[in-house]
């Protein structure tokens, strides 16, 4: 979809941004096209509609770069459509013919799945939270003693006698924690990709199993890549009991830190 803005980008930029791909929601429909039909349910406000693939998943301008100077401002949203389009018929293949994908499209199922993980809405208040809790941690230590924190702004290139700079104040407000952080678009886009790298040896280190559902029971989601393990423990992709993903309404994957000995169904 296109649309003309007063001001904003151009008539050729692609404003309705998936951050659920269409490709793989294609999956969950009954024909496995783009063009059918899927029910979307809303389950916080207990709504459900019909919808489609290209109607349901996208937020507008979600991953257009705020930077005025760049020079591409829907570089990530058309590089994700790349990479969607390499990826659409290794989905469709593995989910229309009911079987466990091959070696190399486990591996190109496998970067994709890290690519969603990363790229939906849940991603950024949780890297957000990440940079926030390092930070506080971070002036914390600066914050030892006043010897350290003047070192501290003059390594930031700041004058250590500069009003707002006072030791004291600025202790009291960190333990107050009377401040919040925020990011623009084009800082957890990048962060989004910078995760691939992050993520997908965990995945790729697991051992995977084929779940196939013959009537087409499997579900997706906003959050696609499902990682789980015991209740208190912080999960991620190194250490998680459990990461589940579903290629499409019959397949999906189950991947653990020890080898499963048959094909699940």
């Amino acid at each position: 979809m296109t649309v003309t803005t007063s001001g904003t980008g151009s008539a050729n930029e692609p404003r309705r941004h998936h951050y659920v791909p269409r490709c793989w929601l294609a999956g969950f429909t009954e024909t496995g096209e783009k063009e059918a039909r899927l029910w979307v349910t809303d389950s916080s406000r207990g709504h459900q509609w019909p919808s489609t693939p290209d109607g349901a998943g996208h937020i507008r301008d979600f991953y257009r770069l705020e930077d005025e100077h760049a020079s591409d401002p829907v570089i990530a949203e058309n590089a994700l459509s790349h990479i969607e389009t390499e990826v659409a018929p290794i989905l469709r293949a593995v989910n229309r013919e009911r079987r466990q994908p091959g070696v190399e499209e486990l591996d190109a199922i496998l970067f994709f799945m890290a690519i969603q993980w990363s790229r939906v809405p849940a991603f950024r208040p949780f890297i957000l939270e990440v940079l926030d809790k390092f930070s506080h941690e971070q002036i914390g230590k600066e914050l030892e003693s006043p010897e350290s924190w003047s070192q501290a702004l003059v390594k930031a290139g700041m004058d250590p006698e500069a009003p707002g700079a006072d030791y004291e104040k600025m202790k009291k407000f960190h333990a107050e924690k009377a401040y919040t952080l925020s990011a623009p678009t084009d800082w957890y886009v990048l962060r989004a990709f910078e995760s691939i790298e992050k993520t997908l040896p965990g995945l790729k280190k697991r051992f995977w199993a084929t779940l196939i559902s013959p009537s087409g029971s499997f579900i997706g989601s906003d959050n696609p890549v499902i990682i789980e393990g015991p209740k208190g423990v912080k999960q991620g992709f190194e250490n998680a009991e459990l990461i589940s993903y579903a290629v499409g309404r019959h397949v999906a994957l189950w991947g653990t830190l020890r080898p499963i000995r048959r094909q699940l169904r």
